[in-house]
């Protein structure tokens, strides 16, 4: 039984695009490219580490924008964010149709690897859509506004764009407690740092009156006899209501 071949890189985009440039110009044909901190012993794979090079990473990106199209480079961005443990070699497999269609690759259905790519990206950029809709901050005693999520997928980044639109004049955290991540935003720009779920979080004086209004508000608005509860899960999916002050209590 010969035995298959398997990437590992450190988990960074800058990884990844440097396993498909190893994956190109060594002419190796691997069968998983993993985050080594989730790799699991394999005794029928060999493996190989790969060491993120941020000229080879550039190289990937540039050729991608290129040779294949912008959108095909957010669709791999998303399908690196969905943290998926196929997202490797889904993305391989993408890019090596899309070398050789171009821009055309996205509309190649018949290809497994392109149909897959999709779905791993419309999964992605749903979650996305549903929180930019649903987060709620608090205002801290700091004046500082807090918001805590809990996604599937690791979309912080894909947020933060939003809310630094949305409220480009306050200083605000999103913090994906599941990850010990969060976007740090201090009125000019955003960055992301490791945070773990502060033991005390003190509400500013009156917000707790506000939210207070906000769940009368929307249990106003809540017709009981025109609630569709399967129509709500699939909008919004339970996994996501205890982070919303409407649904609390």
């Amino acid at each position: 039984m010969s035995s298959t071949l398997r990437y590992l890189y450190d988990g960074s985009f800058e990884g990844l695009l440097t396993a498909v440039w190893e994956a190109y110009y060594a002419k190796e044909d691997p069968s998983e490219i993993i985050w080594e901190g989730a790799a699991q012993p394999n005794l029928l794979s060999s493996t190989k580490m790969i060491y993120t090079d941020a000229d080879k990473a550039d190289r990937v990106y540039r050729a991608v924008e290129e040779k294949i199209s912008h959108d095909a480079l957010r669709r791999i961005f998303y399908i690196y964010l969905s943290e998926e443990p196929e997202s490797g070699i889904i993305i391989l497999n993408y890019l090596r149709i899309g070398f050789k269609l171009g821009a055309a690759v996205d509309d190649y259905h018949a290809e497994p690897s392109v149909l897959k790519s999709e779905k791993l990206y419309n999964r992605v950029a749903m979650e996305k859509h549903r929180l930019a809709g649903l987060i709620r901050f608090k205002r801290l005693e700091s004046g500082v506004f807090y918001s805590k999520i809990d996604p599937d997928h690791n979309v912080i980044a894909l947020l933060a764009p939003h809310f630094a639109a949305r409220m480009p004049s306050e200083y605000w955290i999103l913090h994906d407690a599941g990850r010990g991540i969060a976007v740090f935003y201090d009125k000019n720009e955003w960055v992301i740092r490791n945070l773990e779920t502060p033991e005390d979080i003190v509400l500013k004086e009156g917000e707790e009156t506000y939210q207070e209004m906000w769940k009368a508000y929307y249990r106003h608005l809540s017709i009981e006899s025109r609630k569709n509860m399967r129509l709500k899960k699939r909008m919004m999916p339970v996994r996501y209501w205890k982070n919303l002050i409407e649904e609390g209590d």
